[in-house]
């Protein structure tokens, strides 16, 4: 399965796990508040992870610091 579709699946979950949450009980509420910030933390991982493999490639990049170069 492609990313995209992956995608569109995630999100068509996440509406109806929104449409369904002013129904559930307090603990079932509280369950889905932990799945979205878990959501939104994975996001926030990956942009960081990002950065910090582009700052490892220039820190690799040989014209940038020559000899001194990791």
């Amino acid at each position: 399965m492609k990313t995209e579709q992956l995608n569109k699946l995630l999100n068509t979950a996440c509406e109806i796990i929104t449409a369904l949450e002013g129904h559930a009980d307090s603990e079932l509420q509280k369950e889905i508040d932990a799945f979205f910030d878990e959501i939104n933390y994975s996001d926030k991982l990956d942009d960081e992870m990002t950065l910090i493999q582009s700052a490892n490639d220039e820190v690799q990049d040989w014209d940038t610091f020559g000899k001194k170069k990791i």
